[in-house]
């Protein structure tokens, strides 16, 4: 239920037009739809720096030209659908920091018997790193490819087994950066109960193996990260759709994550989530997220981290050619068996808050473009991670 994860996609796509998504797309019934776009971001804290300790210019000018990319084939009772952007950053000050921009998702629901499916999911994530999480001022792609496939039954009635199997790996390109490559294989199994009036609920067990293969063991002061840890899930999920304009879902699960490193500590406690899609109008929505759970995060330098989660999202369409959208997120990281390379002081924990705002507007019928306001600020025991950041994006695209 819930899934480690690299924290490289929220960083690339932290904001609402950054790069396209699922749920922030109009996806074509059948076929293929190509967008060039140029996107500028200003950002008066680039580098992710304390104010109180970097003096200096810390603002800079990103311009990255791309292109979006829809795509769905309908092939028979099979479907496959594709999401992304693909570009390239240029800075216009801190031009050490430019570097290709991808982010990619798919999916496929391949019918395999009755009402039972195959569901493959792909998602490449290629930038700089997070600055606020590496810790130096350095270019490096952070290079994550996350591969999962679920087999399950889609029946109004009845018990169904679900199986699950993931493979995520990030990698980086800085050679200071290596011993923070992760990979994370993960594997589930559980059975599900089905009833149209009641809902879908689920009994899961999770495994989940975090690694470093490039982590050479490495001691600073008496402090050292693992080469990994195991992590273990049982729980229970339930979603129903409780009126056409309201849907939810909620799991709690027991984890249990042990270091590979007697040194390090482990962890047990309790995982939840809870997700709810509100349409009070055609026009409008509201999507609450909240999550708890361990993961494998490549450049924090921990060798696991508990993560809480909370993200609110709205979005209203004001006519036929604009929509605006706003929300905010906020997340808790408790980092566990810290390797001391980019400071002398274990972080412990942080806590990460951003309130956003956009505004999306067709001029013409294949020509759009949008702006979106963003404020971001960081809390930490060390002074060297706390940051507070403000930027602003303006795109435009013309869709082929």
């Amino acid at each position: 239920m819930i899934r480690a994860r690299s924290a490289g996609l929220s960083a690339a796509c932290a904001t609402i037009l950054t790069c396209p998504a699922y749920g922030q797309v109009d996806v074509p019934p059948d076929g293929l739809t190509v967008a060039p776009t140029v996107r500028m971001i200003y950002d008066d804290n680039v580098l992710r720096q304390n104010d109180d300790i970097i003096a200096g210019d810390k603002d800079d000018l990103r311009i990255t030209p791309g292109v979006d990319v829809t795509f769905r084939k309908i092939l028979g009772v099979h479907q496959i659908t594709a999401v992304g952007s693909l570009g390239y950053d240029f800075h216009q000050r801190y031009d050490n920091l430019d570097r290709e921009r991808i982010a990619l998702q798919a999916r496929g629901d391949v019918k395999i018997s009755g009402l039972c499916y195959l569901r493959p999911r792909a998602r490449l994530n290629f930038a700089q790193a997070n600055l606020a999480d590496q810790g130096e001022i350095v270019g490096n792609s952070e290079r994550t490819q996350d591969y999962s496939v679920t087999a399950e039954c889609d029946k109004p009635y009845g018990y169904y087994p679900v199986i699950n199997l993931g493979y995520l790996t990030t990698d980086n390109s800085a050679s200071s950066r290596r011993a923070f490559d992760i990979r994370t294989r993960t594997a589930g199994i559980g059975f599900a109960y089905s009833k149209a009036s009641f809902g879908d609920i689920r009994l899961m067990f999770n495994y989940d193996a975090f690694r470093r293969p490039h982590y050479d063991g490495l001691d600073t002061e008496g402090r050292r990260m693992s080469s990994g840890a195991d992590n273990y899930r049982v729980g229970i999920e339930f979603k129903r759709a409780v009126a056409p304009r309201l849907s939810w879902n909620a799991g709690l699960s027991y984890i249990k994550t042990k270091a590979r490193d007697d040194d390090v500590e482990d962890y047990s406690g309790l995982g939840y989530h809870v997700g709810a899609v509100y349409q009070p109008s055609p026009r409008g929505s509201l999507v609450l997220d909240v999550t708890r759970s361990t993961s494998n995060q490549s450049n924090t330098g921990a060798t696991y981290v508990v993560q809480t989660d909370f993200s609110l999202r709205g979005n209203y369409k004001l006519g036929s050619r604009s929509s605006i959208q706003a929300g905010a997120t906020y997340g808790r990281r408790q980092f566990k068996g810290e390797l001391l390379i980019d400071t002398d002081t274990p972080r412990g924990t942080d806590k990460t808050t951003a309130l956003f705002a956009g505004y999306r507007f067709a001029l013409r019928s294949r020509l759009n473009a949008g702006f979106e306001f963003r404020h971001e600020w960081r809390e930490s025991d060390v002074d060297r991670y706390r940051y507070k950041s403000t930027s602003s994006m303006l795109f435009i695209g013309l869709q082929l």
